[in-house]
């Protein structure tokens, strides 16, 4: 059993699977893991074979140095595998401040959506509430311009 919820980890990383994601972004902080008894889900993913990226973010908080300095070359690969029909799963504590943020940032890398705004409203279409704090929309805008430039 996971955190406050009865899940079993196994069987969700294996639907997870089934799913057909090959790569899952995990955006927690490493305290959290301990807090949610997730501390194995790094080798339980890798297990059912697919790619586990830890990029930790403050909750609440934009994309630091934490992320931004991997993400050049893990976001080209991850919208390489997008491109090619790979599946990928972006999550956090609650899949609405950060995991939101990063699956705009892949929007935008991609080129699925050319403004902020629009790879803002994509998200929010299929998760309501996502990329929750003015940080981390402000984020979105300065990071769509620096693609631009």
């Amino acid at each position: 059993m996971t955190g406050a919820w009865a899940r079993d980890i196994d069987v969700d990383v294996s639907v997870i699977q089934r799913w057909g994601a090959s790569h899952l972004i995990t955006l927690l902080e490493p305290w959290e893991f301990s807090e949610l008894r997730i501390e194995c889900l790094p080798q339980v993913v890798e297990g059912q074979g697919i790619s586990w990226h830890g990029l930790p973010i403050t909750d609440g908080a934009a994309p630091d140095q934490r992320l931004l300095e991997r993400w050049p070359v893990l976001g080209s690969m991850l919208v390489r595998s997008l491109h090619s029909g790979l599946r990928i799963v972006v999550h956090c504590k609650g899949g609405l401040g950060r995991a939101g943020t990063v699956a705009a940032m892949l929007l935008l890398q991609s080129g699925a959506e050319r403004t902020a705004q629009a790879a803002i409203g994509s998200v929010r279409r299929v998760r309501p509430g996502a990329i929750e704090t003015a940080v981390q929309e402000e984020f979105l805008q300065q990071w769509a311009q620096g693609l631009r430039s």
